[in-house]
């Protein structure tokens, strides 16, 4: 919904008017007027947040003027009338809202003083104040409103949808289709009222006199008439397009022969070999037997060191007689030193 308003804002001059007209209050310069009205009707919370807007209003209508032909400025001035029957409409009808009194009175009297305000700009114009008379059927006030938008924004929307295919093109063609829609059924129960729209006296009988829908390269297609959702119309056209026929037919496939040569064999031998050793070596892991050569294993260096342990003792055993033989045969000898005696 961003989006579409965004994009309808930056191409339609008077929707942006429109849009505008609806914001909050930010900056208002001569507010203070809605603070000058005599009746009590003023202290009403509901009747300031109406007037502090419509003021603002005023200013806005003003300032624009300056961009604006004389025919625009004309324009602007009929929407804002617009916009204050719809509020006046709104407020009357809500039964919530309390002391009323003579509404359009008394905002008519605003916009008076707006006008007696000082200028602060020579260039700008403002909006002729309506007599209430215009007040009398608010009705009707609502439908020129929708019947004029219509026809001012038509030739907006006609260079829109009638050049090559953009990725807003849907958004116009919704908001086109959508007013059309409102506009031919007010036209066709209200034509007199059309008729008194003096830019409308083309649209009264002949509700799309250029045949839009028809001549619209934007080349879209309704899919849920209710849910707002399009398709281009190539893609559409597509679809209602009869599938194509499959026909089926055997075709032999030669299958290359496996062989020895081949080098995959190589590859599938080694990861055989492979695998092998890998369940070799896990069976061994498992296998009960494993135990049983480790203790063979161990039996056998145990054995292997006792034998070395007894040669050992043996070689001892021969180096102790052998030295044992040699003194006995050899004796003692013991060397004298004359020299110790002496130094006694």
């Amino acid at each position: 919904m961003e989006k579409r308003v965004n994009v309808l804002k930056d191409k339609l001059k008077l929707f942006n008017f429109n849009f505008v007209l609806n914001k909050p209050v930010t900056l208002c310069s001569k507010c203070k007027l809605c603070e000058e009205i005599t009746d009590n009707i003023k202290n009403e919370f509901w009747f300031k947040i109406f007037c502090y807007q419509f003021v603002k209003n005023l200013e806005y209508a003003e300032y624009m003027s300056t961009y604006n032909n004389k025919v625009e400025k004309e324009s602007r001035c009929k929407s804002l009338i617009y916009w204050m029957s719809d509020k006046v409409k709104y407020f009357q009808d809500n039964t919530t809202v309390k002391n009323k009194g003579n509404l359009v009175k008394e905002i008519l009297g605003v916009w008076e003083n707006f006008n007696k305000s000082e200028v602060t700009n020579s260039s700008t114009s403002r909006c002729t104040v309506p007599s209430a008379t215009k007040f009398t059927n608010l009705g009707a006030m609502r439908r020129k409103n929708i019947m004029s938008d219509y026809c001012e924004n038509y030739s907006e929307l006609k260079s829109s949808l009638t050049r090559v295919y953009t990725s807003d093109c849907t958004i116009y063609y919704d908001y086109f289709k959508d007013s059309y829609l409102e506009f031919s059924k007010i036209a066709t129960e209200h034509k007199n009222e059309c008729l008194e729209i003096s830019k409308c006296s083309s649209f009264c009988e002949n509700y799309d006199p250029d045949d839009i829908f028809k001549n619209s390269k934007c080349e879209v297609i309704e899919i849920s008439p209710k849910k707002n959702d399009y398709m281009k119309k190539v893609a559409c056209e597509a679809l209602k397009k009869p599938e194509p026929v499959v026909k089926y037919e055997t075709k032999e496939v030669p299958i290359q022969e496996f062989t020895f040569s081949d080098g995959r064999a190589i590859i599938l031998i080694l990861f055989t070999l492979w695998g092998i050793f890998l369940t070799f070596l896990y069976l061994y892991k498992l296998a009960p037997f494993r135990s049983w050569i480790s203790s063979k294993l161990g039996k056998k260096k145990i054995i292997t060191d006792n034998f070395n342990e007894q040669s050992d003792d043996e070689s001892l055993d021969d180096d102790y007689e052998s030295i044992n033989r040699n003194m006995q045969n050899e004796g003692y000898n013991i060397t004298y030193n004359s020299n110790w005696n002496s130094l006694r």
